[in-house]
C-alpha cells in the first residue's frame, strides 16, 4: 500500500519535471466500484470484465500518454464521499495501474458529482500545452443527490482544459440521459456498452478519442496582390444626423454553483462522513429521510458541552463555497439554538459560526435573532440581528414562528457571510450579517442544536438536508 502511494508521488514528480518537454495526453480514468458492479452481464460480473479489459488497454497506451486512476464506492457501503485517487497522473506504469484496478471491490454508493469535482486537483502538475481528458466508467447514475451534469460543465470552464468522456456500462434506457448530459456538458463523448465485448470496444473508442492528436491549425491565407484602384471622385459633403448608439450587449447569465456535497439522510443510519461529538444515541435518529436530534438542558458552543454536535469528517473544498442546512423546529421553550458552524474546537470553532436562536423576556418582547459568533483562542465576538418578533413589551407566541428554516454560511476569499432564511408567508425571506473576516480558518462544517439555558421541556430538530456548493470564480 505505502509502496504504491510512493510510486504515485514519484510519478507526479516526473510529470512535473517533464512539463517543459513535448505536449502529452493526460487521462484520468474514474472507475465505478459501487455495489451494482457485482451485477452480471453475459454471465460475468461487470467488475470482473473491467479488471480483465482495463489493464490490457492501459498497457497499450501510446508512450506519450500519462495515466491517473480514481475510484468511488469501493471502501464504505453508505458513504457519499467514498472517493480515492488510486494512481496519480504519471507515465504509464503497468505495476501501478494494474495494482490499482485489481484492488477494487464493489461495495457502496455512486457519488459521481463528488468524484468528478475531485479530479480537478489531479491535473495540477500538467503543462499548459497538454491535452487533458477524464474517462468516467459507470454502470449507473448518481445516487448521492449531486448534479454531475453541473460539475462536468464546471470542469469544462476551468483553466485545466479538460474534456469528460463517459462509458455507460449496461445502462438502463431511463438512466442514459444523465450520463449523456455529463459528456455533453464536459465537451466529451458518450460511449454505450451493453455487453462484455461492447465494453472493450467502448473503452477503446474513448481512449482513441482521448489520445488523438489535435487537428493542425489552418494554413494562413495566400497573399492577394491587386493593382491599386484609381482614386474616387470627391464625394459631396452631406450633413447627416449621427447614427443612434448601438444597443447594449446582452449580459450573460452567471454560471450556476456546482454541488460538491449533499446529504439528505436517506436510510436508517448516519452516513460515515459525519462524526458525532459528545454523542448521545438516545437523542438522535435517522429515519423517513430526516435526521431528528433532541436538545434538553443548558449548553453553549464555547464550553464544548453541546450534545450530539454533528461534524463533517472530510475537508472542506478549497476556494469559495456556500454551505446550507434546511430544517424545521418548534420554538417551544424560548431558548432553542440551532446552528451551522465552521467548527474546530470550543475555543476556536473555526472562528465563524452562523447561528439562529430565540430570546424571551417580557420586558423586551419575545424575539428570534440571527447571531453570528466568532471565537479565536477563546476570545468571543458576536453580532445579533432580529429576524422575528414583537416590539418591546409585546411578546409573541413561540408557536407563531414559521417553518422551515435555512441557515447559510458563505465563504468568499477570507470573508464569511452568515445568513438565515425563514418561510414567512410562503416565501423564503433572508436576513444576512455583514462580512466576518478570518485569515486562517480551521476545522470543518458542523451543525446541531442546544438550549442556551436550563429550561423545562425539550426541543426536537428535524434536518431535511445539508449541502455544500462551489461558487463560480
Amino acid at each position: 500500500m505505502h509502496k504504491l502511494k510512493l510510486l504515485g508521488i514519484s510519478a507526479a514528480m516526473m510529470l512535473a519535471a517533464s512539463s517543459g518537454a513535448e505536449a502529452r495526453n493526460n487521462i484520468v480514468f474514474v472507475i465505478d466500484s459501487s455495489g451494482s458492479m457485482w451485477g452480471q452481464l453475459n454471465g460475468i460480473a461487470k467488475m470482473t470484465t473491467a479488471k480483465t479489459v482495463l489493464p490490457r488497454l492501459l498497457g497499450d497506451l501510446p508512450p506519450t500518454t500519462n495515466v491517473g486512476i480514481m475510484a468511488y464506492g469501493h471502501r464504505f457501503k453508505g458513504s457519499c464521499q467514498d472517493v480515492e485517487v488510486m494512481a496519480h497522473i504519471g507515465p504509464r506504469n503497468p505495476y501501478i495501474t494494474n495494482a490499482a484496478v485489481n484492488r477494487l471491490t464493489p461495495l457502496g454508493k455512486t457519488p459521481i458529482a463528488y468524484a468528478l469535482g475531485q479530479t480537478a486537483g489531479m491535473f495540477r502538475y500538467t503543462a499548459p500545452g497538454d491535452t487533458n481528458h477524464i474517462v468516467l466508467i459507470s454502470d449507473g447514475i448518481e445516487t448521492c443527490g449531486g448534479d454531475p451534469c453541473a460539475v462536468a460543465g464546471w470542469l469544462a470552464q476551468q483553466n485545466i482544459h479538460v474534456k469528460v468522456h463517459v462509458v455507460g456500462f449496461d445502462i438502463a434506457p431511463k438512466d442514459r440521459a444523465q450520463l449523456q448530459c455529463i459528456a455533453a456538458n464536459g465537451r466529451g463523448y458518450y460511449f454505450p456498452a451493453n455487453s462484455t465485448s461492447g465494453f472493450q470496444y467502448a473503452v477503446q473508442e474513448a481512449v482513441r478519442v482521448a489520445t488523438a492528436p489535435p487537428p493542425p491549425p489552418p494554413p494562413p491565407p495566400a497573399p492577394v496582390v491587386k493593382a491599386p484602384p484609381p482614386p474616387p471622385p470627391p464625394a459631396p459633403v452631406v450633413k447627416t444626423a449621427p447614427p443612434p448608439p448601438p444597443p447594449p450587449a446582452p449580459v450573460a447569465a452567471p454560471p450556476k454553483p456546482a454541488l460538491l456535497f449533499f446529504d439528505d439522510f436517506k436510510g436508517d443510519a448516519l452516513a460515515a462522513h459525519w462524526t458525532v461529538q459528545n454523542p448521545d444515541k438516545d437523542a438522535y435518529l435517522v429515519e423517513n429521510g430526516e435526521l431528528l436530534s433532541i436538545a434538553s438542558g443548558g449548553a453553549v458552543l464555547e464550553k464544548g458541552d453541546v450534545v450530539n454536535l454533528f461534524k463533517l469528517n472530510t475537508p472542506l473544498p478549497k476556494g469559495d463555497w456556500v454551505a446550507t442546512i434546511k430544517f424545521r423546529m418548534p420554538y417551544q421553550t424560548g431558548r432553542e439554538t440551532p446552528f451551522l458552524a465552521l467548527y474546530d474546537n470550543k475555543d476556536n470553532h473555526l472562528a465563524v459560526m452562523s447561528n439562529a436562536w430565540s430570546y424571551y423576556e417580557h420586558t423586551r418582547g419575545s424575539r428570534l435573532y440571527l447571531t453570528a459568533q466568532k471565537l479565536l483562542k477563546g476570545k468571543k465576538t458576536s453580532f445579533n440581528k432580529v429576524i422575528w418578533g414583537g416590539a418591546s413589551g409585546k411578546p409573541f407566541k413561540m408557536t407563531e414562528v414559521p417553518n422551515p428554516f435555512i441557515l447559510r454560511l458563505t465563504k468568499k476569499g477570507r470573508s464569511y457571510y452568515p445568513a438565515v432564511g425563514i418561510n414567512a408567508g410562503g416565501e423564503m425571506t433572508w436576513t444576512q450579517h455583514d462580512k466576518i473576516s478570518m485569515l486562517r480558518a480551521k476545522g470543518n462544517l458542523a451543525f446541531g442544536i442546544y438550549q442556551s439555558r436550563k429550561v423545562k421541556g425539550e426541543t426536537p430538530l428535524y434536518v431535511d438536508w445539508v449541502k455544500i456548493e462551489s461558487l463560480p470564480q
